[in-house]
């Protein structure tokens, strides 16, 4: 953590007694997060719910003011729970006297436990027990209400409808047990839908569907005529003493973590949590609070913030322009949150400057959260560090403490919104966007109306957009299955749209080929691109210290976001990836998908199949074992080819594949000539290096790309010197395969990347994690990247791989070529004066990259390599970089010494290595 967490300081507790022989040994604890323990077999998240029976209300701890023993209510992941309001309690018991009558009633107090689902699904908890569930259908459109089985003490007796008597009604029952059978019955005027069941003096229940009822289970039950019904106010008041700890805890982790920074301010959002920490804020002597409006709010939700006296930063971005180029944002691509969030946010501070901004994020609220720390900095901002408060609430506790302070809170949450932010936001659910056709119609018709146009002109089905599929870049599975259940058809057609230019940026990865402008663009402004701070940037890299290192071709220094995210894998949601439903394995599943989208999106390759590898080898021996070969088949390929991307090859020769190799200028660039004559209509491959690791030079990939298709060739490329080092666009180089290594990016060891056009290759590996589904006969292969990722994948490095992408992508990647062509140049320029220095590099300064192959007369390879690291610390490679062919073409039989430049390295690294050469060559 870069910054120190001040742990709350505790009144210190009188010491105990020493323990006794025999007496049991204390539990073992650790220190879960700075201040917290928790024994080693228990869970920091709660898993459940207090009651108590006697008053019959939700308690936030395990006592309540009664001092009556309290019972433990299991939970459903993700735990989080709040009170039903207005809204909700309105719709609960419409449902529930619209199918069991009206004599059935609700108590006031009911608690919904949200859990996973299509869309809205909520666990019901009444009187102490899991009284139902309520669920949003959104094919359908409705919500439903399913009944468990303790919820029948309270309703038989009561209800007059909704009932069927299985000894009256069934047309034949089973023999033995019943529960779990499924059962034809003569009922009529009870609609499909949850039913009470009565068998003889038993009671249990059911769903009716289609004239037969599927039976859950059969019971002896014993109706209850009367319990407590308190209100929450009730409630409120049994809790205020744990509320009140609450409230004194938070207040106590803000005043001693506030001398952190210069200026301390709160995070506002109009929702309840941020009320919440607001308050406990001012109290902390906290006197500063921002909204940031991003111009799809609520009308309720500014007029809550006003009356906060609440600074509302105004939005930086028209998001109605933007969106017509960008298209919808889904849960996976919030492309909005940078232009109407991150952007106001970046400038705003920027005027504030350095300071801790106390925020109501929780633990519960999402599964991105789940291991929220106490302090975390602002990924995007360097000047904002974040403290959660009150990161270990529920819900349920956030709405206590507002009513036991009686403050004020945004009036949608009564009118049954669970999550309030922008009126549109993907995040929300569908259940929540039926809310606003009612609530707000006009903001939902503007929001349908664009929706339908999107849908329409890129010929996807009307489901696109009333089944809610809009809100994912990439379907979840459970929607996937869904589509796959109806037979939709999601693939988007090509359109031709006049767009703003203003908003191309916005436009996701691997989609800008898809919108052709109608008018003749004006010729744009050159942008003027702010060079980036390359001394600070060295800063993020922890192995940068005393050395020169000039070794960047072989392997690159990792910065600490990289290390930083594998190291977040390891310590807080360590799991197996698609193999479980437990909160640990869906993070770590969500985060190993992410990570293939953004290393698709860094290649511009999202339209392709992305595969995790070990490196840039596996991924060439799986494109050569993955095509079938034959007898008579050709492959093209270069002299300048690694030993990984040429050895394959040549084994195949024993196969009666035959490999012709194109040799280069006198300037050490491809001679395409040659390269032209040896294609023809045998040529089944051609594969070839993207740029050099001995010579840097840079092949004419897109030349090659006309060339194969030309002869029905099909094309990979070995990336792995150029991603590292150039803007790297599959769709422009026209490749069908394009592979690249982790290590040599600034990603961790053992990773790299397979891109495919079309995943035609047979899997490399056959086991768990790439079958769909597996017979007597055979298997079916999962699809996408899983079909080639058999067993467990390194996940950890998958993604640390996706951090060292962002990395770079923060950067950009023209600003980094264009800064390492320089030093390289400079590198060049200087060794070329040097008398006795050899260079096989290439001539054409726009035709290399940053490698740099040397000799000096006199000196071998290592001793070269072994004197600049012993005499003067720079570090370089030195041998035939597994490319004895080029070295004898070059001859160089005995290697050369090779110094490969990165970002981070300096102009003053540069002539240092230089200098020392110079005297080197003297001697």
């Amino acid at each position: 953590m870069p910054h120190e967490y001040k742990k709350p300081h505790y009144r210190k507790k009188a010491e105990k007694p020493v323990r006794v022989r025999g007496e049991k040994k204390p539990v073992p604890k650790k220190e879960l997060k700075p201040g917290y323990y928790i024994k080693e077999s228990d869970d920091f998240v709660t898993k459940f719910l207090y009651w108590c029976p006697a008053c019959n209300i939700p308690l936030l701890a395990k006592t309540c003011a009664c001092d009556t023993d309290s019972i433990k209510i299991p939970l459903q992941q993700p735990y989080d729970i709040r009170p039903a309001l207005k809204a909700d309690h309105d719709l609960i018991s419409s449902l529930i006297k619209t199918r069991f009558g009206d004599n059935v009633t609700v108590p006031k107090i009911l608690v919904l436990n949200k859990a996973g689902g299509l869309d809205r699904n909520d666990l019901i908890i009444a009187n102490g027990v899991r009284f139902a569930w309520l669920w949003f259908d959104p094919v359908a459109r409705r919500f439903n209400l399913d009944l468990e089985a303790e919820a029948l003490p309270y309703l038989i007796g009561k209800a007059d409808k909704g009932i069927i008597d299985l000894e009256k009604e069934a047309a034949g029952l089973p023999e033995g047990r019943l529960g779990g059978k499924k059962v034809k019955v003569t009922t009529t005027g009870i609609s499909d839908g949850v039913v009470i069941l009565r068998y003889k003096n038993k009671y249990g229940t059911g769903i009716l569907k289609e004239g037969a009822v599927r039976i859950k289970e059969l019971n002896s039950v014993s109706p209850i005529k009367s319990r407590p019904n308190p209100s929450w106010e009730d409630a409120v008041e049994k809790n205020a003493f744990h509320i009140k700890n609450m409230e004194r805890n938070a207040i106590r982790e803000i005043r001693q973590n506030a001398p952190q920074k210069p200026r301390v301010n709160c995070s506002f959002s109009g929702g309840k949590d941020s009320t919440a920490v607001w308050s406990i804020a001012k109290k902390a002597g906290v006197t500063e609070a921002f909204f940031i409006d991003t111009g799809l709010e609520f009308p309720e939700t500014i007029d809550f913030v006003k009356s906060e006296g609440v600074e509302i930063i105004q939005k930086a971005g028209d998001f109605w322009q933007a969106v017509e180029k960008a298209g919808p944002p889904g849960k996976d691509h919030r492309w909005c949150c940078k232009l109407l969030k991150l952007n106001p946010l970046k400038v705003h501070l920027a005027d504030t400057g350095e300071c801790l901004t106390i925020q109501g994020n929780r633990w519960y609220e999402s599964w991105s959260r789940a291991s929220l720390e106490a302090l975390s900095q602002n990924p995007t901002n360097p000047l904002q560090l974040n403290l959660s408060p009150i990161r270990s609430w529920r819900a349920l506790d956030v709405f206590f403490y507002l009513w036991l302070r009686e403050l004020p809170y945004n009036p949608l949450y009564e009118r049954g919104y669970e999550r309030i932010g922008c009126y549109l936001c993907p995040a929300m659910l569908e259940s929540e966007l039926e809310t606003l056709r009612v609530t707000h119609p006009e903001m939902a018709d503007r929001w349908e109306e664009f929706l339908t146009r999107w849908a329409e002109e890129r010929g996807l089905p009307q489901e696109f957009v009333t089944w809610g599929l809009w809100r994912w870049k990439e379907l979840p599975p459970k929607m996937q299955e869904l589509v796959k259940e109806a037979g939709l058809d999601l693939t988007e057609k090509k359109i031709r749209r006049s767009t703003p230019a203003s908003v191309a940026h916005l436009m996701p990865e691997g989609k800008t080929t898809d919108i052709v402008e109608d008018r003749v663009p004006e010729k744009p402004e050159p942008k003027q691109i702010p060079e980036p701070d390359w001394e600070a940037l060295r800063s993020e890299f922890p192995m940068m210290g005393d050395l020169m290192y000039f070794d960047n071709g072989a392997t690159t220094w990792s910065p600490e976001c990289v290390l930083a995210a594998m190291d977040e894998f390891e310590r807080h949601y360590r799991a197996n990836v698609g193999r479980g439903v437990h909160r640990l394995t869906r993070i770590a599943t969500q985060k190993y998908w992410h990570a293939h989208e953004k290393a698709a999106a860094f290649i511009n390759g999202s339209a392709g199949t992305t595969v995790f590898v070990k490196n840039t080898t596996e991924a060439v021996n799986m494109i050569a074992r993955g095509l079938s070969f034959k007898e008579g088949d050709v492959i093209v390929t270069t002299i300048l080819e690694h030993h990984s991307n040429l050895l394959p090859w040549k084994a195949l020769e024993a196969k009666g594949v035959e490999l012709r190799i194109v040799g280069l200028n006198d300037d050490l660039t491809l001679d395409m000539a040659a390269f032209e004559a040896a294609m023809d209509a045998s040529v089944r491959l051609v594969t070839v290096t993207h740029a050099s690791n001995v010579t840097g030079t840079i092949t004419p990939i897109a030349e090659i790309s006309r060339l194969c298709k030309k002869y029905g060739a099909l094309l990979a490329v070995d990336a792995a010197q150029s991603v590292p080092r150039m803007p790297v666009d599959v769709e422009a180089l026209g490749a069908d395969f394009l592979s690249f290594s982790g290590h040599k990016m600034f990603g961790p060891m053992g990773t790299g990347v397979l891109w495919m056009k079309e995943p035609i290759l047979e899997p490399l590996l056959l086991g768990g994690g790439m079958v769909s589904s597996v017979n007597d006969d055979g298997y079916v292969p999962a699809d996408g990247y899983q079909k080639y990722e058999a067993g467990t994948p390194n996940i950890s490095g998958g993604i640390g791989l996706a951090a060292a992408v962002e990395f770079l992508t923060g950067i950009g990647m023209e600003q980094i070529e264009a800064h390492e062509r320089k030093l390289t140049d400079l590198m060049i320029s200087g060794l070329a004066k040097i008398p006795g220095v050899t260079l096989y590099s290439c001539k054409d300064p726009k035709n290399r990259i940053g490698v740099v192959s040397f000799t000096v007369e006199g000196f071998a390879p290592h001793e070269i390599a072994e004197h600049l690291d012993d005499e003067h610390g720079i570090e370089i490679r030195s041998g035939l970089h597994c490319a004895e062919p080029l070295m004898r073409y070059l001859s160089a039989e005995k290697g050369t010494a090779r110094a490969c430049i990165s970002f981070y390295n300096t102009e003053s690294e540069v002539n240092t290595l230089v200098a020392v050469i110079r005297e080197l060559a003297g001697n």
